[in-house]
């Protein structure tokens, strides 16, 4: 039920409000660092792992932010986005890759550290996907706003 609103969501135009896009990430960076301060990676390892899933997430949210349709309205000053298609089969990709992992984190139970690195990779690619998909649309909307500004 949660996707179907989630894609039913994506796929429509919504209001951007680039003083607020900040806050969204400010907040999804502490919840991640205090989740991940309660059990940090013991080893390289599980440092690589992490970092593996934090550069994944980067690159993920960086491809979302990219193929959100943002448009600015020259009369009013609205700016509008609206996902696209190539940026929600993106999101599907990360629950599939995220629920895969579950399942072999739950088949290799003899794996514990591995698993628990892996689980806090995946929640730190969750992470950075939205963190990196927000400053990407900011960086756009700002771009768009001086542009009017200039022209007018």
């Amino acid at each position: 039920a949660a996707l179907i609103l989630m894609i039913r969501r994506n796929l429509r135009a919504n209001r951007i409000r680039v003083q607020t896009l900040c806050i969204f990430p400010v907040v999804l960076l502490l919840i991640a660092a205090v989740s991940i301060g309660q059990s940090p990676p013991r080893d390289a390892v599980g440092i690589a792992i992490l970092a593996a899933g934090v550069a994944a997430g980067a690159v993920a949210g960086w491809r979302r932010g990219k193929f959100t349709h943002i448009t600015l309205d020259a009369e009013t000053g609205v700016l509008t986005g609206k996902g696209s298609v190539v940026g929600l089969v993106l999101i599907l990709a990360l629950f599939i890759a995220r629920y895969a992992v579950r399942a072999w984190t739950q088949a290799h139970p003899d794996h514990a550290g591995i698993a628990v690195a892996i689980a806090g990779a995946a929640m730190a690619m969750g992470f950075a996907t939205l963190i990196v998909a927000r400053l990407e649309m900011w960086l756009r909307c700002r771009k768009l706003m001086t542009a009017r500004a200039s022209a007018a």
